[in-house]
């Protein structure tokens, strides 16, 4: 053997372990990578998953077609928003919220078209509308009947510019895109959220963030996302309303029952004790105080700055059947409501409605509040 084969027989020798090493070194990085790939691709399906989440059959103070619009929209964003995950339709319909009370007094047709249309106030930099910045015509009044300034228009409330632009969607599959109508405004909605990079709801900052972007305004995110966390809690048995006082057992169910016997009964300013109405009726905090006694035999304090105080603060997605509400909707906390389970609340609303049931998810939830568990 010549010395040159030697030294080529040495050297494959000491290079077989050498490759070996780094063959093994590239198949353990090609197996984390491959993990790393698929705990993401799990991540991202639970995602869409939760974003997926059906409505419910039906949810007090939105229009069955409206609601549908949000779900169908949360469902099919995905087609042409592919890198977006966690898109649901209480994300939907916490802007068809605030926007336009989901085209509360409208007429909503099986197709979604809305009669008579939505339209905000003219744009024209003069502050109504909590708008500063001039918006001039650019559809020729096509969609909001102005020819010298844009309004926004539809249950979404879209300006013609941006709806003309990227933004409009056909969610009905009648080939056209009308902001007027409920499902090509929701899908459009859903598509503004999302943007065009890789988003994921479900996340907190990241929806705060696709809120801002739809309104740049920090008190419109706080107003939004109040109400998506509301419907968030309302899963599909939560719409049905069976039982007002939903799975209220022992003494929450017996102060939710004092409370319920009193609907009817005139709002009166300081009215209510432990024993009943005084003056012809409650005010909010005299009908708890009326109704903790009668059930549970506990004496609450009398105003709704007190009943504050009361018991332990719990969060509202932990809120249970006969928990307190107190709503800061004047600046001073001063309304208080007994929740009923099922995202309902009893309480005496003002002098000009006598005592009733809403739901949470309307106009009250739009406060802070402070969740008193006394029971």
């Amino acid at each position: 053997m010549t010395d040159g084969k030697k030294l080529a027989l040495a050297g494959a020798v000491l290079l077989t372990p050498i490759a070996l090493i780094l063959g093994m070194l590239l198949l353990f990085v090609a197996a984390v990578a491959n993990g790393a790939a698929g705990h993401q691709d799990e991540k991202q399906k639970r995602s869409r998953t939760a974003g997926a989440r059906g409505a419910p059959a039906a949810v007090q103070g939105i229009d069955a077609v409206m609601l549908s619009a949000y779900e169908k929209a949360a469902q099919n964003i995905t087609i042409i928003r592919p890198k977006c995950a966690g898109m649901r339709w209480s994300v939907l319909a916490g802007i068809g919220m605030v926007e336009s009370n989901h085209a509360s007094g409208r007429t909503i047709a099986e197709n979604g078209n809305i009669t008579p249309r939505i339209i905000g106030v003219r744009l024209n930099g003069s502050g109504q509308g909590e708008n500063k910045d001039a918006h001039s015509d650019t559809d020729n009044g096509k969609l909001d009947g102005d020819t010298a300034y844009d309004r926004a228009v539809g249950p979404m409330q879209f300006i013609p510019a941006t709806w003309n632009g990227p933004s409009g969607q056909d969610g009905n599959g009648d080939k056209k895109k009308d902001p007027h109508n409920a499902f090509d405004a929701t899908l459009a909605a859903a598509a503004y959220l999302c943007g065009t990079h890789a988003a994921d709801l479900t996340n907190e900052a990241q929806l705060r963030k696709a809120v801002f972007r739809y309104n740049h305004s920090q008190t419109y995110v706080t107003k939004v996302t109040g109400h998506i966390r509301d419907y968030d809690r309302l899963g599909p048995a939560a719409a049905a309303a069976g039982s007002p006082a939903g799975k209220a057992t022992g003494k929450a169910k017996a102060v939710i029952d004092a409370a319920l016997a009193a609907k009817g009964t005139p709002y009166v300013w300081g009215g209510g004790t432990i024993h009943g109405p005084s003056n012809g009726g409650y005010d909010c905090s005299g009908l708890m105080l009326y109704a903790f006694y009668q059930g549970a035999r506990l004496t609450l304090p009398r105003t709704s700055q007190e009943q504050r105080k009361v018991g332990t603060k719990v969060s509202r997605d932990q809120m249970r059947p006969g928990d307190l509400i107190v709503i800061n909707n004047n600046g001073n906390w001063g309304h208080v409501g007994l929740y009923l389970g099922g995202g309902k609340m009893v309480h005496a609303p003002n002098p000009r409605r006598t005592v009733e049931t809403v739901g949470t998810a309307g106009y009250w939830a739009g406060f802070d509040w402070d969740v008193r568990r006394v029971l």
